[in-house]
């Protein structure tokens, strides 16, 4: 058992329009975020001149980010959950979002339970 899943998609081949402008971007998180069923807490989405895009929403369970390079076709995505996921769910999405025809998927499980030690605070 472990506290979360950490997930990251290299994905390449993009249509490079899609991966320009925030609102796009923004958009395609929020689509994520939705499927999965993850609660938003906040957002930060930050434009680059003439085009790329770095955004990340904050979760009640941790966060999601990406980090687009149009001019490469290529976006770098994060989820970081400690509700479980199906990242064969976000990959299908992105392929879908993005019109990629390739996509790396690395997971890490995150803070083995066994190994972490578990603390009972007092109820306030």
């Amino acid at each position: 058992m472990f506290i979360g899943i950490h997930a990251t998609w290299d994905v390449y081949n993009c249509n490079t329009e899609k991966l320009s402008f925030v609102p796009y971007i923004k958009k395609s998180l929020h689509k994520i975020t939705a499927t999965l069923d993850l609660e938003e807490l906040n957002e930060a989405f930050k434009q680059f001149e003439p085009v790329g895009v770095t955004g990340f929403i904050l979760l009640a369970e941790s966060h999601i980010s990406i980090h687009t390079w149009p001019e490469h076709n290529y976006a770098a995505v994060d989820v970081f959950s400690c509700k479980a996921f199906d990242a064969a769910v976000v990959t299908s999405l992105l392929k879908e979002l993005f019109e990629s025809d390739q996509i790396t998927l690395n997971q890490l499980n995150r803070g083995e339970l066994k190994l972490a030690q578990k603390i009972n605070f007092p109820a306030k």
